[in-house]
């Protein structure tokens, strides 16, 4: 069945984009499955179910897939001459169909041999934790195991037996970084935290256009980041990872919570037997979503 321009750059454009400059090995993958519908014809659907590993490129790149094409051959797909056009249809499929010539196919990695790991967050002030027991509990059920350092949840309220009682293993020390492939964290790892996640995947916020130097070495030691404040959110699939207007509503209701503490009145209005109290003014500055 034939892929046209439109229905290839739309698949191109919506798949999970390379992620903070960094790369992910064979031996880590993601499964995704995507339909399409051409332009030309409402009525056909295409199907293809790729194992996909996402591959190094700078922040705000293309997706991997367009990558791994050659100049040549990105200049023949954009060609409006219909042999041309032909050429590059051809060039992203055999992309999917012969893993061997592709750079971001490989093999997944099933859920049963994966290990998660939840670290502590080190950076003062900060009382939130990546994964909370509930969401271990998800991820065991879907076959992945889960370590956590000790103490990780205890500023969220969040007991190590807690985890423990969901199915997770609370580990001392530094131990979960031996045993853990996946690492889990808030905010970005410490100069002490960086060598010891060399060869693993982080997950968790990393401000690469703010932490250069901090980005360079995390791609100089091969740790594969999945940066969640780089992900697009124009889609509403992506809406799950929201890691920044989720956060800033919590802000904007601390703030409000505040307020209501310094100002020497009610907020609210109230009309009792006693009397009548009329509500606040207040003067809202900064109102908006963080993105």
């Amino acid at each position: 069945m034939k892929l046209n321009n439109a229905a290839a750059l739309a698949f191109l454009t919506f798949s999970p984009p390379s992620i903070a400059g960094f790369s992910i090995p064979a031996s880590v993958s993601i499964s995704a499955t995507q339909s399409l519908r051409t332009r030309a014809n409402l009525d056909t659907r295409i199907d293809f179910t790729p194992n996909i590993s996402i591959v190094a490129h700078p922040p705000c790149s293309i997706t991997a897939l367009y990558s791994s094409l050659s100049d040549a051959d990105k200049s023949t797909s954009s060609s409006s001459t219909p042999t041309s056009t032909s050429k590059g249809e051809e060039e992203v499929l055999a992309a999917f169909q012969n893993p061997t010539s592709s750079k971001i196919l490989s093999d997944p990695i099933p859920y049963s041999q994966l290990t998660i790991g939840v670290m502590k967050e080190t950076f003062q002030g900060e009382n939130r934790v990546s994964i909370t027991p509930e969401s271990a509990e998800t991820l065991i059920k879907a076959g992945f195991h889960v370590v956590v350092q000790s103490g990780a949840g205890s500023k969220a309220s969040f007991s190590d037996a807690a985890y423990v009682g969901k199915g997770a293993i609370v580990l001392p020390g530094d131990q979960i970084y031996a045993n853990a492939d996946i690492f889990t964290k808030i905010r970005p790892p410490s100069d002490e935290e960086v060598p010891k996640l060399a060869g693993k995947t982080l997950v968790g916020m990393i401000s690469p256009s703010l932490n250069k130097e901090l980005y360079e070495n995390l791609a100089e030691q091969n740790t594969n980041v999945f940066a969640l404040d780089c992900v697009p959110r124009m889609l509403s699939r992506a809406q799950a990872y929201d890691v920044l207007s989720s956060q800033a509503n919590i802000a904007g209701y601390r703030a409000m919570i505040e307020a209501a503490e310094a100002f020497p009145k009610f907020f609210a209005g109230q009309m009792t037997a006693a009397g009548k109290v009329p509500p606040a003014k207040v003067l809202v500055l900064g109102a908006g979503e963080f993105s």
